[in-house]
């Protein structure tokens, strides 16, 4: 048996799921969900059970949509594309009542040392505009390339990497870490 066979790759595995094999979609779902979960978690921000309702539900419509996946096409973008689309739709339909001014105090006051604070970068990530909040949630979370990005979302590779530039820049100003300040931290 080859390595190949041993350990078949995604398209392959989405073929096999495409006949039934749940093995197959159990495999492509083990191997992906982190990954669409670090994706997500800028639409779900803290909230770890929404996160897991968003991962799910990615994964549902992937059942779904299973039997129009062409091959030709890289799954991850193809799986991505559906968890993007999960995403946005959160976005738009939740009716989470927006940060009162003495939560961004909050998160405006945090030190500098709290940027390692997952939780605390989930919040200021899902303030930032969708398209913005995509980008970095495609490049962090789920690690792809500015050139993926820029395939999957149809924009051009600069205007991925301008709008991470916009994000940190905005992220910085959110946390209340300005340029100036970490000029002065690290002197």
């Amino acid at each position: 048996m080859t390595t190949d066979e041993r350990n078949p790759g995604d398209a392959e595995l989405a073929l096999q799921a495409q006949a039934g094999s749940a093995s197959a979609f159990e495999a492509l779902y083990d191997r992906h969900a982190p990954g669409v979960g670090r994706a997500l978690a800028s639409f779900s921000g803290p909230d770890h059970d929404l996160l897991d309702d968003l991962v799910q539900d990615v994964f549902l419509r992937v059942i779904h949509a299973l039997p129009s996946y062409k091959p030709s096409h890289p799954f991850a973008h193809w799986l991505y594309t559906i968890a993007l689309n999960v995403g946005r739709n959160h976005a738009r339909r939740r009716s989470v009542v927006p940060m009162n001014p003495s939560q961004l105090d909050d998160l405006a006051g945090a030190t500098e040392s709290d940027p390692g604070d997952s939780v605390w970068l989930m919040r200021l990530v899902s303030r930032l505009p969708e398209p913005l909040r995509e980008v970095v949630s495609l490049r962090v979370g789920a690690d792809l390339s500015y050139g993926a990005i820029a395939e999957l979302l149809g924009i051009p590779d600069g205007t991925a990497r301008s709008r991470m530039h916009h994000a940190i820049r905005t992220l910085r100003e959110l946390a209340g870490i300005s340029e100036r300040r970490r000029s002065n931290h690290h002197d």
